[in-house]
């Protein structure tokens, strides 16, 4: 069911767009409020009492919808719960308007590009494509990569989870930096994991011999530039080498982004028939 199921996702949020029905507004509100309420108290009780109420709901849900119509509804629910925790932007979709703009040469391609993926760049056409080609590998993991494996290990509220995590950080209340260290605790395995589909789906001796010395030892602080650097380094471009331009640098790490998810499949249906 596992495997059904994150095959299922993946395949709806590579080929459609449900950045729209994503709202999560409500755990803004609902973190604000109890925030406010709790302010005299430690950041972990703030953050233990913004994290439990939905992970346990969402437990309830899917424990009451596991026998009914031969587990066809949890079915249906994980999926949906799935889709609603990617994101909350498409990966694709943003990325490749993106690089459309950059293409036709729009004055504020580059401006875009650098709100929508949350990176900033000197305006200088070398730097802004490395920036850039970085900020798509950040955000494959922070929208799709970790949410689908905390979902494999530890079902919805595993994805529920890492979004309420990573939507915490975001703000700024009182548990942010709280919540930004345990996203780094989150991400540090499924980070390590996404490097080795790189490079299994890229050029795997480039990456190993970029990301040897940091991929066990490397401190949390590093996974991001962690995983920058795998990235970059299984599309085999050299560490001063200068980056592809015109959105071929960007299009070629959709490419691999798009095999290591294919890659990442595999070994889970693998894993899954050996069970």
């Amino acid at each position: 069911m596992i495997f059904i199921i994150t095959l299922t996702v993946v395949m709806l949020e590579r080929f459609f767009h449900w950045h729209h029905l994503r709202h999560w507004q409500w755990f803004s509100s609902y973190e604000r409020w109890l925030s406010l309420r709790m302010k005299a108290l430690p950041a972990a009780l703030i953050l233990i009492a913004v994290v439990v109420p939905p992970l346990l709901i969402i437990s309830l849900l899917q424990h009451f919808l596991a026998g009914w119509w031969w587990g066809g509804l949890n079915f249906i629910f994980s999926v949906v719960v799935m889709l609603y925790c990617l994101g909350p932007d498409n990966l694709w979709a943003q990325a490749y308007r993106c690089i459309n703009e950059l293409s036709k040469h729009e004055s504020a391609a580059m401006d875009h590009a650098q709100v929508a993926f949350s990176f900033s760049a000197k305006n200088q056409p070398q730097a802004f494509h490395q920036a850039f080609v970085r900020a798509i590998f950040l955000a494959s993991h922070q929208r799709i990569f970790a949410v689908l494996f905390w979902f494999v290990l530890l079902g919805p509220a595993g994805a529920v989870l890492y979004r309420i995590i990573e939507s915490m950080g975001t703000e700024a209340m009182t548990g942010a930096k709280l919540a930004n260290q345990v996203k780094a605790l989150l991400d540090w395995l499924p980070i390590r994991l996404e490097i080795f589909l790189f490079a299994l789906g890229g050029h795997f001796t480039a990456v190993w011999a970029r990301c040897k010395r940091n991929f066990l030892n490397g401190g949390l602080q590093k996974n991001d530039l962690l995983l920058s650097q795998g990235g970059v380094a299984a599309l085999h471009i050299l560490k001063d080498e200068s980056l592809p331009e015109g959105g071929i640098a960007e299009k070629e790490a959709l490419a691999l982004i798009d095999r290591a998810l294919i890659i990442g499949l595999v070994i889970l249906a693998l894993v899954v028939l050996l069970n």
